[in-house]
């Protein structure tokens, strides 16, 4: 059996940063990535993404697994994790195809699973004129007419930050969305109009968006629809039984632990905030980097006492227990 000092289920963003810092940071790794289409595969590109903004999800894939394999402590491997079980040394994990492999710390980067609602015609537009972040898509799709699809309270408060893509903004309100009436003041004062009926279709020619059919039987114009899907997370997390926060998404502490030692959680699965790769690609990095701490901790066994807070310490606990040598500018005498 293979034995590695990380196992990383997950090969999005947040799972290759991670893999990366690892690599850097001389850690025998293994990547499970799903053989299944990622998340984002329908996107075009990824945008606000410094150094390849544009770039299409597979390229950026692609670029950072080249950039691991050439360090020589990762393998990549494609397979679905079919089940996970800890001992005193780790933990045992079995792939669908029945692979095993052992590793001593674990990391979550399984993202999570959208939850549409049931409009015909939102699967093969979804990733084009059907987006879920205009600061990824929105600036591609500016000053068109778009619709936001209210089926979740929360989006409501977010109004004023659509209108900065288009002003040409309609709201298709569920009908079991209570919307206050000072809120639909402020809305309909920002000219966008509330419609307070559910969506039944899309249509259009190909992958773009020409009208939304209504319940009703309506069909107002529009080329792009705003969703944001609710989300669950995948089998593996359910049957790990983490501790979940009240949302659903996986508890993790400042260092990205979970509820269960040893298995830590980064990107998408352990938020549902602003997703997007490059909040991942950080989440990833840092997760990875507090695991070289724990890891290079128990190795050279510090075991601290309750008094002893060094594996307790953060990069600025460092910095303010450290002396404060005088500085000057490069080049100065």
């Amino acid at each position: 059996m293979t034995e590695y000092q990380v196992a990383i289920i997950g090969g999005g963003p947040a799972g290759l940063a991670a893999a990366l810092t690892l690599s850097r940071s001389m850690m025998r790794t293994i990547v499970f990535d799903s053989p299944l289409p990622p998340r984002n595969d329908a996107s075009s590109h990824v945008g606000a993404f410094p150094g390849m903004d544009m770039a299409a999800p597979k390229d950026i894939r692609e670029t950072v697994t080249a950039q691991i394999s050439k360090y020589g402590y990762t393998d990549m491997k494609s397979a679905e994790i079919a089940s996970v079980s800890a001992d005193e040394e780790g933990f045992a994990l079995k792939t669908q195809g029945g692979s095993s492999f052992r590793a001593r710390r674990l990391l979550l980067t399984t993202g999570m699973i959208d939850i549409f609602p049931k409009i015909a015609g939102i699967s093969n537009r979804w990733g084009t004129s059907v987006i879920n972040c205009p600061f990824c898509q929105g600036f591609e799709l500016k000053n068109r007419p778009w619709g936001i699809y209210v089926h979740r309270p929360e989006i409501l408060s977010a109004a004023e930050v659509y209108r900065n893509w288009t002003s040409d903004l309609v709201m298709f309100v569920e009908p079991t969305i209570n919307v206050p009436q000072d809120r639909a003041d402020a809305i309909t004062a920002l000219g966008i109009e509330l419609i307070a009926s559910g969506a039944e279709a899309l249509e259009g020619p190909g992958n773009s968006l020409t009208e939304v059919v209504l319940r009703d039987g309506r069909r107002v114009p529009r080329e792009v629809l705003l969703i944001w899907p609710h989300q669950t997370q995948g089998d593996l997390v359910k049957t790990l039984d983490l501790p979940l926060c009240e949302d659903g998404y996986v508890e993790i502490d400042e260092c990205y632990r979970t509820g269960m030692a040893g298995i830590y959680a980064a990107g998408d699965l352990t938020y549902g905030g602003h997703q997007s790769t490059t909040t991942a690609i950080h989440m990833g990095n840092r997760a990875a980097t507090w695991m070289v701490f724990d890891l290079c901790q128990t190795d050279n066994a510090l075991a601290p006492s309750r008094s002893d807070r060094q594996s307790e310490l953060t990069p600025s606990d460092l910095a303010d227990t450290a002396p404060v040598p005088e500085f000057q500018q490069l080049g100065q005498a």
